[in-house]
This record gives structure tokens, C-alpha cells and sequence, in this order.
């Protein structure tokens, strides 16, 4: 009889073989390494020192290619895809700023993006609408159960798809998502394939748009929102921290410092 792995187990660091074999972190950004929207110092360090013990670091965000550009140059990190898999800004080999863009973007994005942000001008944008080169992000908190499934039917007919962060439902014109965009950037850029992404990558989230991703790495790292939102899951993360936010993803970085000492 085949055995079922048990996920969505608390997080009390990772057996040996596990962390043995992580060589490439691959993370989300909003309430995965911020919490409450913002970057706090216990975080930033937990970066600085998975850099030092040479792990390759690559965020994955729904946010704003303009976010995006200030991560690759302020953060210790090797690459964001940002925008749900939009673009990609990673360090290139010359020591420049590289910036790769999905060639499965709708070519009328643009088009059907003006027409729905007409359509929708009474939503409330994100802050860092102006920020966004190929998508739109409608800030959750100003929008009511009823306002999202609206905006999701009228997504849908625009041409458009949407996914759910913790903070925005962002909304994209073309046939890519974090998880493709993630698997074609790594191999055009890094020459990494998924095997290599599977066998030594893990991946940490904290909300629904991370479920694919959750899906698709044996190793996976939920922060404490996802045991909130346990019964929306569909395929759960390996483990889940204790904390919130930047607080889980210290406690995930904790667990490889002491590994690595």
C-alpha cells in the first residue's frame, strides 16, 4: 500500500537529509519575509546569513516590478520574478542588473489592461499600482466578499486570470504563472532545470497564490497564515512555522544556520 505524505506539519526545523540538500531557497516576499507590510531587521539578517552559508536565493512576487528592482539591489539575493511571473530581474554574470520578460505575455495586454482598469475604476488600486509594468493589483482590504467575485467574473471575461496574495488580487494578461515563470527563468538564465529545482530547492509561502508552488516542490514552507486558512488549501505546504510573516521565515533560516555551524 503507498504511503501518504503528511503535510501541513508544524515546523520544528528539518531532518538532516533535508537540509542536507538545500542548495536553493526560493521565496515569496509579502508576509513570507515582511510582516504587516513591512521588512523588520530579525528578517533581513536571516537573509544576509542564508546568503553567507551560499544559498542561492530567488523571491517569487505578485508585487511590483518597481518593489522588485529596489529587492535585487538592496536584498542579498540572486534573482526576483516579479509580477506573478511577468519578469525577471537577476544579477548577471558581469556584475550588471539583467531583465528577462515573459515571452508568454499577452501581446494585447495592454489593451485589455487599460479596458478593465476602466471597467473596475471604482476599486481600490494597490499603492504600487503606479509601479507595475504588465499587471493590475486591487487591494483586498477595501474590497468585500461579494466586490472580489465580481471582480474575478469580470477578470475572466477580460481576458484576463487572477490569483489571491494575502494583500492584493492581482490580476495578469497572459499564460504564465509563478510557478512556469519560475521554471523557464531558471533554466534560461541559471541553466537550472526543475529536477535540480525539486531535488535541492525549497519553497516558502503564506497565502493562496502559493498553493502552486506548494504543489510542485517536495520541500515547502508555509508561514503561520496558511494554518489559518488550512481549510482553503487544496495541497498544503510540507510544513508550517509558528510565526507570522518575517517571524517564520527567521525560523526557517534558524534552522539552517544551526545546521551549517
Amino acid at each position: 500500500m503507498m504511503e501518504i505524505e503528511e503535510r501541513g506539519l508544524p515546523f520544528h526545523g528539518f531532518a538532516d537529509d533535508e537540509r542536507g540538500r538545500i542548495e536553493i531557497i526560493i521565496s515569496d516576499v509579502d508576509d513570507t519575509i515582511t510582516k504587516n507590510g513591512k521588512l523588520y531587521p530579525a528578517a533581513l539578517q536571516s537573509l544576509w546569513k542564508l546568503k553567507r552559508m551560499g544559498k542561492m536565493i530567488v523571491l517569487v512576487t505578485g508585487g511590483s516590478a518597481g518593489w522588485s528592482d529596489v529587492y535585487i539591489r538592496q536584498w542579498p539575493v540572486d534573482a526576483v520574478i516579479a509580477e506573478s511571473g511577468a519578469l525577471i530581474l537577476a544579477h548577471g554574470k558581469g556584475g550588471g542588473i539583467v531583465y528577462k520578460f515573459n515571452p508568454m505575455i499577452d501581446p494585447m495586454f495592454a489593451k485589455k489592461k487599460e479596458n478593465l482598469m476602466k471597467l473596475t475604476a471604482g476599486l481600490q488600486l494597490s499603492s504600487d499600482q503606479y509601479a507595475r509594468m504588465y499587471d493590475i493589483a486591487y487591494d483586498k482590504k477595501h474590497l468585500n466578499d461579494q466586490e472580489i467575485k465580481t471582480l474575478k467574473g469580470m477578470v475572466q471575461a477580460a481576458g484576463g486570470h487572477w490569483s489571491e496574495s494575502s494583500i492584493h488580487i492581482n490580476v495578469s494578461f497572459g499564460s504564465f504563472s509563478k510557478r512556469s515563470a519560475l521554471l523557464l527563468f531558471m533554466d534560461a538564465l541559471f541553466d537550472i532545470k526543475a529536477e535540480r529545482i525539486k531535488e535541492h530547492g525549497v519553497y516558502l509561502g503564506d497565502s493562496l497564490n502559493d498553493e502552486e508552488l506548494f504543489s510542485f516542490m517536495p520541500l515547502s514552507v508555509g508561514m503561520h497564515s496558511v494554518e489559518d486558512m488550512r481549510s482553503s488549501f487544496r495541497f498544503l505546504p510540507k510544513y508550517i512555522t509558528e510565526g507570522y510573516g518575517g517571524d517564520g521565515f527567521t525560523e526557517f533560516a534558524k534552522s539552517l544556520e544551526n545546521f551549517n555551524s
